[in-house]
């Protein structure tokens, strides 16, 4: 947009440029020496709005146009005096945007050119609404890609999500999460997946420990249990059985003391 401004609006500075200001200055002249003369207002380019000649004060256009006076009057003074280089500004004259250019064209006489900007005026509006359509367009499509775009690369992590809360909510350590590629999610993946067999391994061991441990305390507890009931019944028992008895039930308890002590070992390695 605005590489075709600065064109539009160039070819314009251009043409305004290109006008021979002394001959407009002649011709001015000679309408004022001459005042039966028919002046032509030169082209502008074909055409301008008006062109005038600012001397001082006064306003001098040609073929009685109506005059306008044009920017800032000390700078176009300054401008007439050769005080300050030509220049271009935009105006409103009676409603319509003008370029004008102001230039020197005799000691103390600045020559005002002007052509209307409708037309590059009506072309920019007609592009900022295609460029504005097109981009909303763009922005669009670039959403809509980069969410398609989106949606598959986190495709991965919506899975491995979806496997965490599946364990954590089944507490099923047989779930495996499928691997492809070597980029870091992949490597997520298969480290998680080596946890979730590292956890069935240990729930494994976990269970087969627990499952030894009741075999292993079952008989001393079994034997104490029948000890304690040939003690408890009412039938007198010899003092040689009874030291019998009460010597096998210090071992059973020594044992049983030592396979407490193996779990605890265990317990704690395990941590």
């Amino acid at each position: 947009y605005v590489v075709v401004r600065d064109t539009l609006r160039g070819q314009i500075d251009a043409s305004l440029r290109r006008v021979p200001a002394p001959m407009l200055a002649e011709r001015f002249t000679m309408r004022i020496r001459e005042p039966g003369t028919q002046v032509q207002n030169e082209p502008l380019e074909r055409p301008a709005v008006f062109s005038q000649l600012v001397e001082g004060d006064r306003l001098i256009a040609p073929g009685g146009e109506e005059r306008h006076r044009l920017g800032d009057p000390e700078v176009v003074e300054a401008v007439a005096d050769g005080e300050r280089d030509a220049f271009f500004s935009d105006e409103d004259v009676d409603g319509t945007h003008v370029r004008v250019y102001t230039r020197r064209a005799g000691p103390g006489v600045a020559l005002q050119l002007a052509r209307p900007l409708t037309e590059v005026d009506s072309a920019l509006s007609d592009l900022r609404l295609g460029l504005g359509l097109v981009s909303i367009a763009g922005i669009a499509l670039a959403a809509f890609l980069g969410r398609l775009a989106t949606r598959h690369a986190v495709r991965p992590v919506t899975d491995l999500t979806e496997s965490a809360e599946h364990v954590a909510r089944t507490r099923d350590l047989s779930h495996r999460i499928e691997t492809s590629g070597g980029d870091e999610l992949a490597r997520l993946a298969a480290s998680f997946n080596t946890m979730l067999e590292a956890l069935g391994d240990s729930q494994q061991a976990q269970r087969r420990l627990v499952a030894d441990a009741s075999h292993e305390l079952r008989t001393p507890l079994t034997s104490l249990r029948t000890n304690l009931e040939v003690l408890g019944s009412p039938r007198e028992l010899a003092p040689a059985d009874r030291e019998r008895l009460r010597a096998d039930l210090v071992a059973q308890l020594e044992e049983l003391s030592e396979l407490v002590a193996d779990l605890v070992e265990l317990a704690r390695d395990g941590e």
